[in-house]
């Protein structure tokens, strides 16, 4: 056995300070290649358009631009995480993310997407901890304001706060309806909605494909069905010819079919009319409702 001072100058002790320190700069490297923090963009030169941050004054937007973090969070990395303290909002800069929770058996559904211009974390205003988790479903640039930065805001912009509240009681109203019609879907028509609300926050390019590469799993966890049910009825859609597989990709061949098998349930609405459809999708920005 060592003595305490026999320890402390020995190999063994020697070799335990080295183990620990090149551990803890793996464990440094490691959240540093996780989540980037990035050259701040100013918010007056941000190309996105549709950021609720561009409601406020010039002389907030100058002063948010000092208060800010903006981060770069890999493909498949956690944002949010569902239970963890409430600091703060995120503001989606450019890419797409998945916002979901876990039930029982540590079962995730999938509540919504988001996309360039749209918030997370903003149902844990006024809370202590976040209700739901949020990943990204490839690289994104999203900007951090915290809680006391935001209640600034929030008392100095009116037309801030004002947008904030539409885009939360739009999104709560397509979320009720949703839940409302869900239940009462089969497989066929909870597939194609799932589909539809891919198609309505990311939209499609040239040859048809969804602006956004999906698992199995993740279309499962927006339908609330199983990786099984969803993977057949996908099959059966290719062979009706109403969608394509292209690789890790789907095509939506007739996109009109597809709302056709869910015309009976309103589960989308508009900020306009109280009914949302998928023809009012902004083509440009296929996340903005006109």
């Amino acid at each position: 056995m060592y003595s305490p001072i026999q320890y402390l100058t020995s190999p063994v002790a020697l070799i335990t300070v080295i183990v620990t320190f090149r551990l803890g700069l793996f464990i440094l490297d490691f959240k540093s290649a996780t989540r980037k923090e990035l050259g701040k963009i100013n918010c007056k030169n941000c190309i996105n358009a549709e950021c609720f941050v561009k409601c406020c004054s010039r002389k907030w937007l100058n002063k948010i631009d000092g208060l800010k973090c903006q981060f770069l969070y890999k493909k498949n990395q956690d944002i949010i995480f569902e239970g963890s303290e409430v600091f703060g909002v995120f503001f989606i800069q450019q890419g797409k993310v998945k916002v979901f929770t876990k039930g029982l058996k540590g079962r995730e559904q999938i509540v919504r997407f988001a996309t360039d211009g749209h918030i997370l974390g903003h149902r844990g205003i006024g809370s202590d901890i976040y209700p739901i988790s949020a990943a990204a479903m490839e690289d994104s640039k999203i900007c951090f304001i915290e809680n006391d930065t935001l209640n600034e805001m929030f008392s100095a912009n009116p037309k801030f706060s004002v947008e904030l509240m539409m885009y939360y009681s739009r999104e709560l109203r397509k979320l009720e309806n949703r839940v409302k019609y869900i239940a009462q879907m089969n497989i066929r028509e909870k597939t194609a909605e799932a589909l539809l609300l891919l198609f309505e926050i990311f939209g499609i390019n040239k040859l048809n494909e969804l602006n956004i590469s999906i698992s199995r799993d993740d279309i499962a966890s927006t339908a609330g069905s199983t990786r099984q049910q969803v993977t057949s009825q996908l099959s059966e859609f290719e062979k009706d010819g109403l969608i394509e597989k292209h690789g890790k990709r789907i095509a939506l061949s007739k996109i009109e079919e597809l709302k056709k098998l869910v015309s009976q349930f309103n589960v989308y609405v508009s900020p306009q009319t109280g009914v949302f459809s998928l023809s009012n999708v902004n083509p440009i920005n296929p996340g903005i409702i006109h």
